[in-house]
């Protein structure tokens, strides 16, 4: 909080320097003689001089020039303005040629035809989103080449009329790998290290197009927490906090534009979805519903586990009772065939009618208990002593006539001597 405080200050006192810095009755630095090139008008003055439209008579075409004022005419802008010539990009301002002439330093640049946006009308924040990306992935390049812009602000970003973002004005860049330290530029988009007289360095350029892209956005009604969570990094008080390179806040913007999570600002999983559904509404909606059924399914298996669990839990129960049941059941089978058995064997074999209906009568019973428990030993041995039974009392019979019993009028048989 107090290193946003401090921000907030030095963004205003840098405000009031650059205002303390203009002067309503300075005349515009007059055009230089130089050679090939033909005023045609005066496109507009600062604090660092004027740029010109002029005719490139040798190649018939109209170019911006800018003319140095004199108070920096001594900074090395010429052989600068070479290097930065080699730079082609299709959102940097293309540089021509430049040179000193009359202790004036100017350099001749493609000519832009559109508006800058300090004067651009943007109608969402989106649109103050796609030239940031616009012109991060211009700075990234030069950055990449070696060179830093030093002067990121609203008025040296155009707009053609073709729609096309172009960064210009490289006219106080300078090598990265040299480095400065002077504080020519425009103070209110400085970043407080150079403020206090720091170098100028790849952050500190971040730190002015995320101070360029606050302005511009502060036209709109409401700024999404995404965006707003960009610009503060971007325009953190420390370096150390910043993003690590334009090209990470380049990254950044295009994931905001493609409604995707940002890493300034790391979503929340119903957040992340909420993004998912802005790229992907279609594909959003057949989520919900497959997610709504996935639920319903769930539920559904939910509640038939837990039914098929009792069940099962009574099942199990019930069965438990019925083995237990037929356990019993079957030890009563075995104990009364063994005791059918015991009875029927000792049967007077006199008394054949009897024993014969009794043992048919058994070994019916017996086979009714062996179909009921076929794999109980004791009464699988009791049908077979049955059986045995029945066997030899039709042996005993057939031997004596089918009666068993001795006449009632023939005596005993004496045997002879």
């Amino acid at each position: 909080m107090l290193q946003e405080e401090l921000t907030n200050d030095l963004r205003r006192l840098a405000a009031e320097l650059d205002e303390l810095g203009k002067s309503d009755d300075s005349q515009p630095l007059a055009f230089p003689p130089i050679a090939d090139f033909e005023p045609i008008s005066l496109l507009g003055c600062g604090g660092m001089g004027a740029v010109y439209v002029a005719r490139q008579v040798s190649l018939g075409r109209d170019v911006a020039v800018k003319v140095v004022s004199e108070n920096v005419a001594d900074t090395p802008l010429p052989d600068e303005a070479r290097t930065v010539a080699q730079l082609h990009h299709p959102n940097i301002v293309q540089v021509f040629s430049a040179g000193v002439v009359a202790g004036s330093a100017w350099f001749a640049m493609e000519l832009v035809k559109g508006e800058s946006a300090d004067r651009h009308a943007f109608a969402s924040v989106e649109e103050v989103a796609w030239l940031g990306a616009s012109v991060a992935e211009a700075l990234a390049y030069a950055h990449r080449c070696g060179i830093l812009h030093r002067d990121v602000k609203p008025s040296n970003v155009f707009i053609g009329d073709d729609g096309r973002v172009k960064l210009g004005d490289f006219g106080l860049a300078c090598l990265a790998a040299e480095g400065a330290n002077d504080k020519s530029g425009t103070k209110r988009y400085m970043a407080p290290e150079v403020l206090k007289g720091g170098e100028a360095t790849e952050a500190s350029d971040q730190y002015s197009l995320g101070v360029t892209l606050r302005e511009l956005a502060r036209a709109q009604k409401t700024v999404p927490p995404d965006f707003d969570a960009i610009l503060s990094r971007a325009t953190a008080f420390s370096p150390s906090n910043r993003y690590d390179s334009v090209d990470a806040l380049f990254a950044d913007l295009r994931r905001f534009l493609a409604h995707e999570p940002v890493a300034a600002n790391p979503p929340s999983p119903l957040r992340r979805f909420r993004l998912f559904a802005r790229r992907n509404p279609l594909a959003a909606f057949g989520v919900v519903a497959t997610a709504f059924l996935l639920a319903a399914f769930v539920a559904a298996l939910a509640v038939g586990y837990v039914r098929t669990t009792h069940a099962l839990a009574e099942t199990e129960h019930a069965r438990a009772e019925t083995e237990k049941a037929l356990a019993e059941t079957e030890q009563e089978a075995a104990f009364a065939a063994q005791s059918l058995v015991f009875a029927l064997t000792n049967i007077d074999r006199s008394q054949g009618d009897v024993r014969d209906a009794e043992l048919k009568r058994a070994c019916k019973a017996v086979c009714s208990l062996m179909v009921r428990f076929p794999s109980n030993e004791t009464i699988r041995a009791s049908q077979g002593r049955l059986k045995y039974a029945i066997e030899a009392h039709q042996r005993l019979k057939s031997r004596r006539g089918g009666n068993l019993r001795p006449p009632r009028n023939i005596p005993p048989r004496v045997a002879e001597p």
